[in-house]
């Protein structure tokens, strides 16, 4: 892989000496050391507007910063129009790169300052509240010395948007320099309200359900699709259909007998197990997705991250039985 200076340098371009009025970083052969956080922030949030909120400046003082980090690389690290900023590739390679560094200075710092082990965790929403978090305190329990941050995000895996350890994904596929293993398949049902099989009847086909009022999530809206064209069936007509930002909102939809869930077997199992949902067919039907174990090049080095890879391949259902 190319060096980091190799990466950095352009036709008729490469490190250049500081410029008058431009501010160093404590070291010689460093940049300035506050421009590259402002760098990181802005590049976080894809704005400088954006990063001069939540570091408490001007958008000017961070555009200022920022332009002195590219006049000391001698790069531009964004791209700009009259509607905004967007990094482009030498920015986003540069970003990974800060990022990593600033990861491993706060392990560095924390260990030196006798802090606990750090755990950044995010995870698509549907893993995250139906099978995650009820097992989350499991591992907290076996390794107390680990505090954990856990957000979640529906969104296309991007370790620019996000400064994260590891990634629960629903997925089928991971870009960049990102590590990925599976964790689990996924298999989709329909279910219903018992009351709602009680008052139509139980369907004998695939298609029957295309008069039935269906429920899905607006994240997999070609979910339904997928299902029918899996028996054989005509795609549905989801204009007439209710769609949720939340999985767990179209699960409670289901139970409350709004209409048909498209449930992920695994994510639905206490519903089922409950009585509150069941089955309209007894062949689930391959997700598109996957749930993927994401991990970044320097989080992978991290003890903590390596416990927690260790103890959640032990939690899937393979395993458990």
């Amino acid at each position: 892989m190319a060096s980091h200076d190799e990466r950095m340098k352009e036709p008729g371009s490469g490190r250049r000496q500081s410029r008058p009025g431009v501010q160093m970083g404590p070291m010689p052969g460093l940049p300035p050391l506050d421009a590259l956080y402002f760098f990181e922030v802005a590049a976080r949030l894809g704005s400088f507007a954006a990063a001069a909120r939540e570091l408490s400046v001007t958008p000017g003082a961070v555009s200022h910063r920022i332009k002195c980090l590219e006049d000391y690389l001698g790069v531009r690290l964004f791209d700009r129009f009259p509607q905004g900023v967007r990094l482009n590739r030498l920015g986003r390679t540069y970003l990974e790169d800060v990022q990593r560094i600033f990861a491993e200075l706060r392990d560095v710092t924390g260990k030196r300052c006798g802090g606990g082990a750090f755990l950044k965790l995010v995870a698509v929403e549907v893993v995250a509240e139906k099978w995650l978090m009820p097992r989350l305190a499991e591992f907290r329990a076996a390794h107390p010395d680990i505090a954990i941050e856990f957000e979640t995000d529906h969104r296309e895996l991007d370790p620019v948007r996000h400064d994260f350890d590891v990634w629960v994904a629903f997925t089928d596929k991971v870009g960049g320099r990102l590590h990925a293993e599976t964790l689990f398949e996924e298999t989709l049902l329909p279910v219903c309200s018992p009351a709602l099989v009680e008052e139509r009847g139980q369907p004998g086909k695939a298609g029957d359900l295309l008069g039935w009022p269906l429920l899905y999530d607006l994240h997999w809206t070609s979910y339904w699709a997928h299902w029918f064209a899996h028996h054989g069936a005509q795609p549905p007509d989801l204009s007439r259909a209710s769609g949720f930002r939340l999985y767990s909102m179209m699960v409670q939809a289901a139970a409350d007998g709004m209409g048909v869930a498209l449930g992920h077997s695994l994510m639905i199992a206490r519903e089922l197990e409950e009585g509150r949902l069941v089955t309209l067919f007894d062949t689930p039907v391959p997700a598109p997705d996957r749930y993927l174990l994401v991990t970044t090049r320097a989080s992978r080095r991290k003890p903590e991250v390596r416990a927690f890879r260790k103890w959640i391949l032990g939690q899937r259902p393979d395993k458990r039985r």
